[in-house]
C-alpha cells in the first residue's frame, strides 16, 4: 500500500519574516509591494499539473488583504488551515495576546471559506518549550491539528518526536505533524522545508521519506511562496537570516517536482481521515 505523505504550504509575504521587526514593522505592511498571489499561484499550478492536494497554513494578514486568493487556493481543492495572523512567534506572545491573535486568524479565513479551520502552524515553528500551553489553548478552540513543534535545535527541541503523533492533553486531545528530519549522532538534520530542503542531496530527503513510508509513516514537507520568486525585494539582513531565506532558493520548483515524481502527497486532514479509520 503507498503511504501518502504530507504537503503543506506556509501562505505569507515576503516581508514576513521573524525576528525583523524592526526592519519591517508591522505597521508597515500595508504599504510593502506583495507578491504573494503570483508566488502562491505557481504553486497551485505545479499542484494542479501533478494532481496533488495540500495543507496551506494561511497567515490571516493575508487571507484579510487577498481573500480571492484565498477563494482560489479553496476553489483548486485544497485545506486551509491557518499560520495565525501577524506572523509573531508564539513564545514572544502571552497566552492571551496568542488566542486572539489565533481566533483573529480564523475568523477571517473561516468567513471566506464557509467552514471552520481545523489545523495550526506557528510561524517558524514556535511551540517549544516555554510555549506549550499554546497547546492547550489550541484544542480549546477546537482546532484538531497542529504543525509547530520542530525537533530540532535552536528552534525547537532534538527530543520531539520525528514521526505525527496524538498529544494527550488536559481537555482532549490534539494532533501534532513535525517536519521531515534526519536523525544523526549529532543532530537532526531539517530536511523538510526551507534551506534544508533546498541544501542538501535530493537522495539523503528521499532515503529519509522512503525510512518513514517503508514504516507506514508520512513525511510532512513545507514550503513558503517567496522561494518560488529569484526576485524578492532585496533588504539587509543578517547573513545567518539571509542564509535561511535565500541559499540555493532557485533549487525550490525543482526540488517540489522531483518529490511529487518520487512520492504520493496530499493534505493533513486526508492522512488523519484515514488514520482516524484505523
Amino acid at each position: 500500500m503507498t503511504v501518502e505523505n504530507i504537503l503543506t504550504v506556509d501562505v505569507e509575504d515576503w516581508f514576513h519574516i521573524c525576528g525583523i521587526e524592526r526592519l519591517i514593522p508591522e505597521a508597515s505592511w500595508h504599504q510593502l509591494e506583495s507578491r504573494v498571489r503570483m508566488n502562491t499561484m505557481k504553486i497551485l499550478e505545479v499542484l494542479r499539473r501533478k494532481g496533488v492536494k495540500a495543507t496551506f497554513f494561511v497567515l490571516g494578514f493575508i487571507a484579510e488583504r487577498h481573500p480571492d486568493l484565498i477563494k482560489r487556493i479553496e476553489g483548486a481543492g485544497h485545506e486551509i488551515a491557518t499560520h495565525g495572523y501577524a506572523h509573531r512567534r508564539v513564545y514572544e506572545m502571552s497566552p492571551d495576546t496568542f488566542r486572539q491573535d489565533l481566533k483573529k486568524a480564523a475568523s477571517i479565513i473561516s468567513a471566506i471559506t464557509g467552514y471552520p479551520v481545523k489545523g495550526y502552524r506557528a510561524p517558524e515553528w514556535s511551540i517549544r518549550d516555554d510555549s506549550l500551553w499554546a497547546l492547550d489553548i489550541l484544542q480549546q478552540e477546537g482546532f484538531e491539528y497542529d504543525s509547530s513543534m520542530a525537533p530540532l535545535r535552536i528552534i525547537g527541541n532534538p527530543d520531539y518526536a520525528t514521526i505525527p503523533y496524538r498529544l494527550i492533553l488536559d481537555q482532549g486531545h490534539l494532533w501534532e505533524l513535525p517536519p521531515l528530519v534526519a536523525p544523526t549522532p549529532l543532530v537532526n538534520l531539517p530536511l523538510g522545508g526551507g534551506w534544508g530542503l533546498r541544501i542538501f542531496p535530493y537522495n539523503l530527503i528521499r532515503s529519509n521519506i522512503l525510512k518513514l513510508n517503508n514504516q507506514g509513516r508520512p513525511a510532512v514537507i513545507f514550503l513558503h511562496p517567496r522561494e518560488f520568486d529569484l526576485d524578492n525585494p532585496r533588504i539587509r539582513l543578517p547573513l545567518v537570516k539571509k542564509f535561511v531565506l535565500d541559499a540555493r532558493i532557485e533549487r525550490t520548483g525543482k526540488r517540489l517536482a522531483r518529490l511529487l515524481d518520487d512520492f504520493s502527497f496530499t493534505s493533513v486532514s486526508a492522512v488523519l481521515k484515514r488514520v482516524n479509520k484505523n
